[in-house]
This record gives structure tokens, sequence and C-alpha cells, in this order.
């Protein structure tokens, strides 16, 4: 056919290639449906050989174009785009041309019709891929819709090449693939955002409705619109119960003003958003406690559309946090009683020490010797003074244990040898009471290991035997008992004694603080806090204390304590240490040289008196940890004696200092000092202090302590 003029016959086919294809479109069938025979049309009415509809795409990544097919013929000649050509066709994979350094791009690029008549040789062709079919003429036409270049019509290979008169004569159908190519992107892009609209929508019903607080929409009048679940629970409400209702009748009476108040300014504009708590009411008559947060919503226009607002319900948060506040204050408490009570414990020792001490020196002096008035009056002296070290102690105890402070070092204990020290403790209170304290193991049993606090341990055992001792009656006994626990691996050390026993009504009232069950009108001296303190100590290792009590008959107090891990009962004969002290050389007059590192002048002159009872001892003083570390390099003594709060260091880090030389390495020390905290005497057993003795000094007690340093000598 040749259209280098056109008839009347080829402008009505050619409308009628045109009106096919729009029916096709307004039909609603598929783009590639409504072009496909339009291109079949197209190439048998031109004679070309190939032809394409195509798009023009921006890429949203980079902006660059590119071309996706629509439809086109198929030119494959090989396998691969045999494959491409097929995926193409049956929808799977669209075809897309980015290379528009070509002839098929220059139309793109130039936003102008294209004919090559001789593409070989044309400068804007790009190159054919090997076997590619030949191509002998292309016209490539540009379409435009709303002034925007939305597509591409080529055709190929028309005998006797293109020209400019059959682009004119096809502009209607140009201009027809143009507007069906523009209605389609602009249906997409409607259906996009009815999609985004939807998931919008979607979207927030979802978190209205999921939401982990209550939330609403209200009218300006305050009237509920929409609430969501969350907020009607909270009122324990049914959601429709509450739509049409306002906000303020579910506020407590006295909030609710101030709501309006501020409703009312949020809603005039005044102010742009809402906050603050105020109290709700439940559906029950329980009082609740909102955090209220709201802002406005307007249309277009400003106008006022609805307000949101996300109504929490903080009533057990608030309560938790009030209970967190009055928790951590009564721990402030806590921690400052406690505080106070260890720097008054300090600072009495101090004192306690030269009238204890000085008490006990004028009993022991026989030089000369005091009246037996006079040693009653010391004796007196003495008793009040441990008397108040004891509660000192004790107060002291009891306030780390309620405060949760106490320092426990839990580890494998011999259980013998803590009930061996914890006797020879009391021991002479129980002479002094004529009372003998037994101590049974069970048959096969030398010794036994638990799970405990060695200082602590021994401090449980003191307390009940103390008790056992002091509760007891003439002619009376102790038993001390170590058998098998509850629990396979658990053992039981229980004090018993034959004292009056207690009745069932004071068993209730045991371990109430200060309260010693009527023993206060009697001579035995007690805070009434020591079995409190017992029983903290017990629970704190991870035990527990049982009683058992019958008047007339006598108290039974047993001790539950974990076995060490891996241990079982089992038979264990008592070792011999494996270590044997260093041998010391007495000084040029005979004498053992004691260095006694202490900064206070009393504690100084009480040391000197008591020294005095030890002749075969030469003492030593320095009054600060530097002055102590010079006089121990210049004349290495056998023995130093440390206070473990000196001016300048502690005694531990004096004693560091000193092993830190050669002569003094192997130095044996004791510590006598006004803190007995258990931590600082755990600190000082693993810097391998031999004894750890506290103020205010047992004098008997120290000089035992110095006869067994000069027996290791």
């Amino acid at each position: 056919m040749n259209l280098d003029k056109p008839t009347a016959e080829d402008y009505q086919h050619l409308g009628a290639m045109v009106d096919q294809m729009q029916s096709r479109f307004i039909r609603g069938v598929p783009t590639a449906d409504v072009f496909a025979p339009l291109l079949v049309d197209l190439l048998t009415f031109t004679g070309c050989e190939y032809g394409l509809i195509s798009e023009v795409i921006a890429d949203p990544g980079d902006g660059h174009e590119f071309l996706r097919m629509h439809v086109l013929t198929d030119i494959s000649w090989n396998e691969e785009t045999r494959a491409m050509y097929l995926k193409h066709h049956s929808g799977e994979k669209t075809v897309e041309f980015h290379n528009l350094n070509s002839l098929l791009g220059a139309a793109v690029l130039s936003r102008e019709p294209v004919i090559a008549d001789d593409p070989s040789n044309d400068q804007r062709r790009g190159g054919l891929p090997h076997m590619h079919p030949p191509l002998n003429s292309y016209l490539g036409v540009p379409v435009f819709h709303g002034g925007e270049m939305v597509g591409l019509v080529g055709l190929a290979n028309k005998e006797g090449g293109f020209h400019e008169a059959l682009i004119g004569f096809f502009q209607p159908l140009y201009a027809s693939v143009a507007a069906i190519i523009g209605a389609v992107r602009i249906d997409a892009a409607r259906m996009q955002a009815e999609a985004s609209l939807r998931q919008s929508e979607f979207e927030m019903r979802s978190t209205f409705e999921m939401a982990a607080v209550g939330m609403a929409h209200l009218g300006a009048d305050g009237r509920f619109l929409r609430v969501n679940s969350q907020l009607a629970d909270s009122l324990g409400l049914q959601e429709a119960a509450m739509v049409g209702h306002t906000l303020a009748q579910f506020i407590h009476l006295d909030d609710r003003q101030g709501l309006c108040q501020q409703f009312e300014q949020l809603v005039a504009g005044d102010v742009p958003r809402l906050s603050m708590q105020v109290r709700g009411l439940h559906a029950a008559g329980d009082d609740l406690l909102f955090s209220l947060c709201a802002t406005q919503v307007c249309d277009a226009t400003g106008k006022s559309g609805f307000v949101v607002a996300v109504i929490e319900d903080i009533t057990a948060r608030k309560k938790a946090e009030t209970a967190m506040l009055a928790a951590q204050a009564a721990e402030r408490a806590n921690m400052a009683k406690t505080q106070f009570l260890s720097h008054m414990s300090h600072e009495l020792r101090t004192p306690l020490n030269s009238v204890v001490g000085f008490s006990q020196l004028l009993q022991l002096d026989r030089s000369p010797p005091l009246s037996a008035t006079q040693r009653a009056y010391a004796r007196q002296i003495e008793s009040a003074g441990s008397h108040l070290l004891s509660m000192i102690n004790d107060l002291l105890d009891l306030s780390r244990i309620e405060s949760g402070t106490v320092s426990m070092s839990l580890e494998s204990v011999d259980l013998r040898q803590s009930i061996d020290e914890a006797i020879s403790l009391v021991s002479k209170a129980a002479a002094d009471a004529g009372l003998h304290v037994d101590v049974l193991f069970p048959e096969g049993v030398m010794a036994e290991r638990v799970e405990a606090d060695r200082v602590r341990l021994r401090q449980v055992l003191v307390n009940l035997l103390s008790n056992a001792i002091k509760y007891n009656r003439p002619g009376g006994s102790v038993c001390v008992l170590a058998g098998p626990g509850p629990q396979d691996d658990e053992i039981a050390i229980e004090v018993k004694d034959t004292g009056h026993g207690m009745s069932a009504e004071q068993m209730g009232h045991l371990f109430e603080p200060f309260n010693r069950l009527g023993a206060e009108r009697s001579h035995i001296e007690g805070t009434g806090i020591g079995l409190m303190i017992t029983r903290g100590l017990v629970e704190l290792m991870g035990g527990q204390l049982l009683v058992s009590s019958e008047v007339g008959v006598g108290s039974s107090f047993t001790v539950v304590l974990k076995l060490p891990a891996g241990h079982t009962r089992l038979r264990v004969e008592p070792g011999t240490s494996d270590t044997d002290g260093p041998t010391h050389a007495a000084g040029d007059d005979g004498r053992l040289c004691v260095l006694y590192a202490e900064d206070n002048p009393t504690n100084v002159m009480l040391m000197t008196a008591v020294m005095e009872m030890r002749p075969q001892w030469r003492l030593v003083c320095a009054t600060s940890g530097r002055e102590a570390l010079q006089v121990a390099l210049s004349d290495p003594p056998d023995l130093v004696l440390l206070d473990m709060h000196l001016g300048d260091m502690t005694g531990l880090e004096l004693l560091q200092q000193m092993r830190a030389h050669s002569s003094l390495a192997a130095l044996p020390s004791m510590v006598l000092s006004a803190d007995a905290l258990p931590e600082s005497q755990r600190q000082a057993a693993k810097a391998g202090v031999l004894e750890y003795l506290t103020k205010p000094i047992d004098v008997p007690k120290f000089l035992a302590a110095m006869d067994a340093v000069e027996r290791g000598l």
C-alpha cells in the first residue's frame, strides 16, 4: 500500500484502526491486548516487517528514562532472545530498553521523530547484537499526552523507507495511543492512591484499636465519637456505652472544671495540645489516675474536625512509683542509720577501750593489790563497759541486717572448729555459772563442713550458747549436738539448755525487737535483739533457725545449714598445720620485740600498762604508718600490732608496705582496732593476720594471743 498520497479509503482504514483500539480500551481490555491488534494492523497497513509500541518510564531510583514495551513483534534470533520474547508475551517479564544511545532511544532523547532509511550508516545508531535481523529502515515517533512524552511507536523495514508525510497521516493514531497510555497512567495513580488511602486507614484503625493505651475521638463539645477497647476496659464499660457521652462524665468531680477549661482552649485554637493528669471514675466506683494528652485535627480549611485523645491509665504505675519512692526513702534512712551507728560504734569503742582495759588492769595488778571493795568496783566497771559494748555490737548488726548491708562470704567451714571456738569464747561465762557445755557428734563423725560465713557462724553459735548459759538454772547443762539436717544436703547444729523454758505465748513474741519476754525484770543483762540478729544471720547464710521450748524443761535452738557443694557427711580426721612459723631471735636484751602502730595516746598508754604483764616482750610504739615502717626497717620486730585506721594509712596498707621488704616479708601480725566490721576482719585474714582483736581490749584474751604468738616464734 502506497501512503505517499493517502486516499479516502486510507483515511477510512486509519479511522477504523483507531476506533477498534479505543473500543477495546473502553471495554476494559488489558493494555497489551489493546495495542497488540493495533500493531498487527499497523504493520499490514504500512508494509513494515517489525514494530513496537512502548511507554517512557522514569526510573524511581535515579530518574533516568527507559522504554518499557507494551507490544513488539518477534525479532528473536537465538534461544535466549526467543525465551525473552516468550516471557514478555506471557506477561511474566516485560522487555525493557535502557540504552537510549541508539536509533530506538534517539526519539526519546530528542523528543522528535526519527527517520533512518540507511540505519547501518546513521550516526545515531548504537549497533546491533550478533545475528540480529537486518535493519533496513526505521521510523520512531514519540507520543505526547498533556505536553508530556509518554510513549514511542516504532516501525522498521518498510520497503522504500519512510517520509515525513507518513508521520502526519498517522497523527490521529499516535494521539490515541498517547491518550490511552496517559489514561492508564492516571488510572494506575488513582488505584495507587486508593490503595495507599486504604492502607493508611487500616493502619489508623489498627493503631487505634490495638493501642496499648486508651484512645478516643471527641467532638468539639467534648463528646466521644469513638473509643477503643483499651479505654473502655480501663473504665469497666463497653465502647458503645461511652459514645455520645462527654469525657467529663468519666472524670472525678474535683478535676472536671480544670479539664473543661483546657479542652475549650484546645478547641478554640488557643493552645496546640492538652496534656494533664486527671482522676477518673471506674464503673465499680474505684478512683483511677489518667495521663491525658489531646490535640485537635482540622480540615483543609482550618476548621475544627475532631480531637484525638490518648488517655492512659497510670494508676498502677503511680502506685508502684509511690511504693518505690517510699522504699528508696526507707533505704536511705536505713543507710543513714547504719552509717551513723557504724560511726558511733567506732567513736564509742575508743573510750570503752580505756574503761574496760584499765578496769581489767586494776584487777590483774597485784602491786599493791586492790581491796575487796575496790576489786568489786573494778569488776562492775568492766561488766558495765562490756555490756555497753555488747549493746553497740547488737544494734550495729541489727541495723545492717535490716538495711541489707551485711557482707557475707560463704565458704566451706570446719564445723567442729567453729563450735570449739565458740565454746572457748563462752567458757568463762559457763564456768562462772557452774555449767558444763557438752558437744555431741554422731558416732563415727569426727568433723563436718558446712557452707557458711566463718565469722558469722561463730557469732551465731556464741549468741545461742550465751543465751543457753544466761537463761539456764543452777546445776543445769548446755549441750551442742551436730547431726544430719532435714534434707540430705543439710546439717543441723542444736544448742539445747535445761533452763526454765518458754510458754506458747512467749514463743509468739520471741523475735520481736527489744522484747526480753519478762527477763528485763531480772538481774540478767541483755538487749532483746540477739535472737533477731541470730535468725537474720542464719537466713543470710541460706539456712534457717528452728526453735522449740517447754516450760520447766528447757529450750532448743537448731541452726540448719547447707553442706558445701560436693560434700557429704563423711568422717574427717583432724589435720595439722602444713606450715611452720618462722623462727625469730630475741633482741639484744633477750626479750622479744612487738611494734605497736597506734595514733591514739590513751590507747598507747593502756598498751604500755598491759605489756608490763609480759616482761619478756619489749614494746615499741609508732604513732603513724610511716613512722612504724621506718622503725620496723631499722629494728625488725618479732611481731607487729596494728590499728586498722592510722592517721596516714590503714593498718593493712602498712602491712602491705612492710612485706614489700625482704627483711619484713615473714613478719607475724595482729590487729587491735575499734573497727569491728566483719568485712575488715575478712580482709585482715586474707592478708595473713594471725589474730583480729577488737576494742575495747579484753586483756586476758589479748595476753593469751601474745602467748600463742610467743610459742610459735
